[in-house]
């Protein structure tokens, strides 16, 4: 057995909470899910078939008198197959961003709005155990590594939580993860086990692959410390009316103490108003149809819905944080998938537009002093990052995903 300690600094708020809106601790369980999704995307797009764990066609399958496993299950285990480690979470100085149930911010012409909860701030240590002897801890840190470069852990990322870092990050080689996973998905060692890959299902076209995604990052810079209190909803939060018209005083006092003590953790709910503008207000026209029809099964599709058909959002918004002096920083990524998209929906020409607003030149300007207030400036695209493509600001249209994997993980 190996043993490796990492740990963490939590620059979002974390949450691993549950159906009830409580995250009083970090739960291992919720890294090892989030771990697993990030361990899929990239397995996919190397190529390997992974199974959903949340459908009827999860592994095993069974073929002949063996049981068969994808290779993420080989790792994370499943029925009939225990996973190739152990880890223990434990929280240093964890803390709630604040003391409260949820908060609701309901940026411009919402009614309903966004309810954020108090997420978990502070630094964790992850102690990995590898429990089978061709097991490597490589496994699990480098798909810990790209998401805590470019995206986040835990629940809620679309609403801004979970971005980290690793506080002791090694340095990583694609090519040692590819030996190391071949070691397990080695013949011998599956015949020693009794069981087999599970092989190829033309099922795995519709589901999150590293190929598909995209990355980026954005920063400004702020001129006063109270910027945050006009960001759109946060400014109506601060503001809140009861059914009269009138200042909810209690309210008003009870959303500061939140918000406040949420800014002073280094890091702010933006998410909620980028993605207010990108999916009700004129940011529409990136995703719309060529007529300019708002499609709602698009934008259902997109942005995800809870209604009939459940679905989650294509697209993360991190919280912004605080990146150095008056340096603020948020993170955008997702999975827009090229098949079975809705009909009227371009990808491409998606993707295009929203980097090039982003960086400021595009055919739809972004009204960032209407979003986040009049008190921020400079901001800029400062990497855009996709498979295969010119508009990857540090290796345009890289093909190969080896070499591109290595770019993602040298940050």
């Amino acid at each position: 057995m190996n043993e490796s300690l990492l740990l963490l600094k939590l620059i979002t708020p974390i949450w691993t909470g549950d159906i009830d809106l409580k995250s009083d601790f970090i739960r291992s369980t919720g890294i090892i899910g989030s771990l697993r999704l990030w361990t899929e995307v990239i397995l996919r797009g190397m190529d390997y078939y992974i199974c959903d764990p949340t459908s009827d066609n999860r592994c095993p399958e069974k073929i002949n008198n063996d049981l068969a496993y994808c290779p993420a299950c080989l790792i994370f285990g499943a029925t009939g197959i225990r996973r190739l480690f152990r880890m223990e979470i434990n929280g240093i100085d964890i803390k709630k961003v604040f003391e409260g149930e949820v908060i609701n911010i309901r940026p411009s012409g919402r009614n309903r709005g966004w309810y954020l909860g108090n997420g978990l701030i502070g630094n964790a240590a992850l102690r990995v155990t590898t429990l089978d002897r061709e097991g490597d801890d490589i496994l699990l840190i480098l798909p810990l590594s790209i998401a805590a470069k470019w995206g986040a852990i835990g629940a809620k990322t679309q609403h801004g939580y979970g971005v980290v870092s690793l506080v002791n990050e090694q340095q990583l080689n694609i090519e040692t993860f590819i030996n190391s996973l071949e070691k397990i998905l080695g013949e011998e060692r599956l015949k020693r086990l009794n069981i087999e890959k599970k092989r190829r299902s033309t099922d795995n076209n519709t589901l999150p692959n590293l190929r598909e995604m995209f990355f980026a990052k954005v920063q400004f810079s702020v001129n006063e410390a109270n910027w945050w209190e006009e960001i759109d909803g946060i400014k109506q939060a601060l503001e809140p009316k009861n059914k009269k018209g009138e200042i909810d005083q209690k309210l008003k006092e009870k959303n500061y103490q939140i918000l406040k003590a949420w800014y002073n953790s280094g890091s702010v709910p933006i998410a909620p108003a980028i993605k207010n503008w990108l999916r009700y207000g004129d940011g529409r026209t990136l995703w719309q149809t060529q007529n300019n029809i708002i499609n709602h099964h698009i934008e259902n599709w997109l942005f995800g819905t809870a209604r009939d058909k459940k679905s989650v959002s294509k697209i993360n918004i991190s919280c912004a944080y605080l990146k150095n002096d008056n340096q603020w920083e948020f993170r955008i990524w997702g999975w827009i998938p090229s098949q079975e998209n809705p009909s009227g929906f371009n990808k491409q020409s998606f993707l295009e537009n929203l980097k090039n607003s982003l960086n400021g030149k595009g055919s739809i300007n972004i009204p960032w002093t209407n979003l986040l207030g009049n008190h921020i400036g400079e901001h800029k695209l400062l990497d855009w990052h996709e498979y295969n493509s010119p508009k990857d600001t540090k290796t345009p249209n890289e093909s190969n995903l080896k070499k591109f994997l290595q770019s993602l993980l040298e940050g």
